[in-house]
Parts: structure tokens; sequence; C-alpha cells
């Protein structure tokens, strides 16, 4: 674990953690100091280009380099446990995936609970994806992803694909899933202390404002619980120290189980979705080459 690892773990500590875990109900209080802290994050260097455009009523940016293939997409969910997070704080993470792998990176604003609760994201998510299909995007160019809850969006997409009938795109890749909104995992006890940003009681309290009193085993929330079976290849990263651990390995063992692919990464000590701050720390950047490897890889062989 390099330094710069673990200033930003303490950092996280110190700071994020203390905040996410008294956010309260007034959520858009919470959304606006995040607003306010933009000012913190990297700057998109001058080669990036970034295009706005609202695909069937959903916000959504392009990001792309001049090299980038057009003809590639990586479908793009971020994280905020559905209910904060948006466009600005995912940019950093969208170019840089777009440079490792070549590939046009559509980065979505799903709506966000509790305004909207489940399923909307997951409705939203389905749509862009539609969307892609009609513009003349090929499924087999086409790579979902996303990061924490963004990543358990990205699984319940894929296996609402397959009730839909409709074509599953060549891959996925997830950075440290929610794919238990039960937060039933081992981890959540065994990490609690040790995870620099999130716990049991932040998810916890992020599930009852995305579900309410539905189920929270649902399969389209919790996507952990449905039959994952003909799925694509799927790559997760995860860091060890993570309270959502158990989520990427029951993942990725429930896919093997039923004949999938999946590869997963954990990485020592790292925070959650660390690749978010690849800006800051040298693991950050390598474990986003690895993901391009695999978002090239998997839409050239298609090509």
């Amino acid at each position: 674990m390099s330094i710069r690892a673990q200033v930003m773990s303490f950092l996280m500590r110190r700071t994020i953690k203390k905040q996410l875990a008294n956010m309260g109900d007034d959520v858009d209080a919470f959304r606006k100091r995040l607003r306010d802290a933009s000012r913190l994050r990297p700057e998109i260097p001058g080669d990036v280009i970034i295009e706005p455009l609202n695909v069937s009523g959903i916000s959504a940016e392009w990001i792309s380099l001049e090299q980038s293939d057009a003809q590639r997409v990586l479908l793009y969910f971020h994280g905020g446990g559905y209910v904060i997070g948006g466009l600005d704080g995912f940019r950093d993470v969208a170019w840089r995936l777009s440079r490792a792998s070549g590939l046009k990176v559509l980065l979505v604003d799903y709506r966000l609970a509790p305004e909207n609760p489940f399923p909307a994201a997951v409705e939203d998510a389905i749509a862009c994806y539609r969307w892609l299909l009609d513009e003349g995007y090929q499924a087999r160019h086409i790579v979902i992803g996303g990061d924490s809850a963004g990543g358990g969006l990205t699984i319940a997409t894929l296996v609402n694909l397959k009730n839909l009938g409709l074509s599953q795109p060549s891959g996925a890749i997830l950075i440290s899933p929610w794919v238990d909104l039960s937060v039933s995992g081992e981890s959540m006890a065994v990490n609690e202390v040790a995870d620099p940003m999130l716990s049991r009681a932040i998810l916890d309290h992020w599930a009852e404002l995305y579900l309410g009193e539905l189920d929270r085993k649902a399969p389209l929330a919790s996507p952990l619980f449905a039959d994952l079976s003909e799925l694509p290849p799927v790559m997760v990263h995860v860091g060890s120290t993570e309270v959502l651990l158990s989520d990427a390995e029951r993942l990725v063992e429930k896919i093997i189980k039923t004949g999938g692919e999946a590869v997963l990464e954990v990485w020592p000590k790292m925070p959650h979705i660390f690749q978010v701050f690849a800006s800051r720390i040298p693991e950050g950047k390598e474990a986003i080459g690895k993901l391009g490897v695999f978002l090239n890889n998997r839409t050239a062989t298609a090509a």
C-alpha cells in the first residue's frame, strides 16, 4: 500500500466517513455540500471531449478522446448509494477509463432516491441501453460498468436485460459493487472499523431511502439474489478492508457456479472505489489500466 493511499485512507476516515454517517434525512442539503466541494476535484485534461446530451429524458454525457473508437461504448453508472452522486463527481474516472480502453464512455445521471425510489434507477439504466441500441450501437460493442451502487445497478441491468429478452453487452466492470441491500455480508462486521469510508449503518440508511418498505432482497434491488446465469463476462475490483468485500466475493462465486465468467481482484487495504482517486494514488491508476485492458479485449474481440 503506497504512502499516498495510506494518507488518502486516513483523510477519508476523518472526513468522508463521518460526513456520510451524519448525512441525516436532509438529502438535498447534503447534495449541496457535495456540489460546493466540487472545486477540490481534479481538472479534466484539455484533450478530453465532454458532450452533454439527453437520453430518453435522462441527463448524460459522452466522455471521450480524439482517439476513442466511436463504435465501442462503456455505459457507466456512478455510485452514491442510489441517493447521492452525479456527473461532475465521476468525470475523472470516466475519462481515465476512456483513455485506458479506447472506448467512448456514456456517463449517466440516473434518477436518485428518495425522490425517485426503486425501480427508477433500473428503469433509467435500461432506457439508456435501449437508446444505445436504437442509435445503432451493437450489443457486442457495448460494455456496462459502475462503482458501488452503480456496480449493483450494472448487475441489475444485466439481469433485467435477460428478463426482457434483450441482447447482452459484451461484458461488465464492477468497482466495489453493492449488490446486497440487506447488508448481510460477513465483511459488514469484520471490516466495520477497517473500512475508511462506509459502514453497515450508512448502507442501511441508503437502502431505506431507496427501497422504503420493499423487500431488501428483491432481485433487481439486490442482484446478488437474482438468477445470475447467462450473463456476460465480468471483472470485479474491491478493497480487502471494505465492508462490501463479501458482496464482491459472493457475487463472483455465484456467477461462476452458474457457469459464467467472472474475475475478482481484491486489492490489499485499498479504500472503497479507490479508482475514483486515480489522480492521487498510484494504485488507482494501476487499477484503471487493468479495467481498460478488460474493456478493450471484450469489445475488440467482438469487433
